[in-house]
């Protein structure tokens, strides 16, 4: 039996102020052997996530302990606050990587997901053109 995500959540914090946009997503695995591991990545939407291991080859309780603790981290953080992300698995490689290795190439389907962030922001009637402070004057056009 290969490893399977017993359970995901996908988060993400978006700051234009900050000019922050980031994702986090953790996964409880249950490995070949029947032991757990709790893996977490991170990073800038949009760029290669850093995958952290952290626990390997616990117990179910220990695990999900771990899987807890940082997840109530991220969504409690008194600076950068996580929330749910509608993207979900779309928005993280590990995801993909595991369902990619447990179905055959021939039914794996690409899910089509909607960038959130960009769709608040057609909404808001802004177009989206990934220059930062466009239509203020700039210090050096003085």
């Amino acid at each position: 039996m290969p490893s399977r995500i017993v359970e995901a959540e996908y988060l993400h914090y978006y700051n234009p102020a900050r000019n922050s946009d980031k994702v986090f997503n953790i996964f409880l695995v249950e490995e070949d052997d029947g032991r757990y591991s709790c893996i977490s990545e991170y990073g800038r939407r949009g760029t290669s996530l850093v995958r952290v291991v952290v626990c390997s080859n616990k117990s179910r309780p220990v695990a999900e302990r771990a899987f807890r603790k940082k997840l109530d981290a991220k969504r409690n953080h008194r600076e950068t606050p996580y929330w749910d992300s509608r993207a979900g698995s779309g928005q993280s490689p590990y995801a993909q990587e595991l369902v990619a290795r447990s179905v055959p190439a021939s039914k794996i389907s690409t899910p089509v997901t909607a960038d959130p962030i960009q769709e608040q922001k057609r909404a808001e009637g802004r177009a989206v053109s990934g220059i930062l402070n466009q239509g203020q004057i700039d210090s050096l056009e003085i």
